[in-house]
């Protein structure tokens, strides 16, 4: 097991800096310390083990999981985006080199997409909870509106770089799509408690109710 895993992060590495002809076995077995023979055995070809290295990145890893209580929406889809952005970020230059090369190893891309695609199905379900669960808007289009934050958020990882001029500011980021995407699905950023106190402070005759 130790082989393997050695091998699987070799060939990530040597990926992510010169793409699929770059990466040779030779270059992959040097680097994890064993031989050739043993990157056969354990994967079978090249193109077999660059694709499972691609499936051992966790590129998403949204940290949404259970709602937690203490914190408010706002704070806890600020933390989730927070990590989502790190991760992306350690993942770089290995998920542009995959992009690059979509058309001439579509498997490669797929595999990148792989862990994205159910990372976006566990979040459009917690959107949906989240969104009854604190009063959101019943006719919102949750579905779309989470294709937007992770779009902005890939785009934001993967082009800040190149046109930084076009992002919030660094610092303020994973908030801002936080919030824009709670409006967008009618969810209060403080949470319904928080809304329904606001209300009844500008409305006694509620609290008297």
């Amino acid at each position: 097991m130790a082989h393997r895993q050695r091998i699987i992060e070799a060939a990530a590495r040597i990926y992510a800096s010169s793409g699929f002809r770059g990466t040779t076995t030779r270059r992959i077995a040097e680097e994890a310390g064993v031989n050739e023979v043993t990157l056969f055995r354990l994967f079978g070809s090249k193109a077999a083990l660059i694709a499972e290295a691609m499936r051992h990145q966790e590129f998403i890893d949204p940290h949404v999981g259970p709602p937690d209580p203490s914190l408010t929406p706002l704070a806890q889809l600020t933390k989730s985006n927070a990590a989502v952005m790190q991760n992306l970020a350690k993942h770089r230059h290995l998920i542009r080199q995959g992009m690059a090369e979509q058309e001439e190893h579509p498997e490669l891309c797929n595999e990148l997409c792989g862990e994205k695609r159910l990372a976006f199905e566990r979040f459009v379900v917690y959107a949906r909870d989240l969104a009854r669960r604190e009063g959101g808007d019943p006719n919102a289009d949750v579905r779309t509106a989470a294709s937007m934050l992770f779009s902005a958020i890939f785009h934001d990882v993967m082009g800040r770089d190149m046109v930084p001029e076009t992002f919030p500011p660094l610092n303020q980021a994973a908030s801002r799509y936080a919030k824009v995407f709670l409006r967008s699905i009618g969810v209060p950023a403080a949470g319904k408690r928080a809304a329904v106190r606001r209300k009844r402070r500008r409305n006694p005759k509620l609290s008297a109710a």
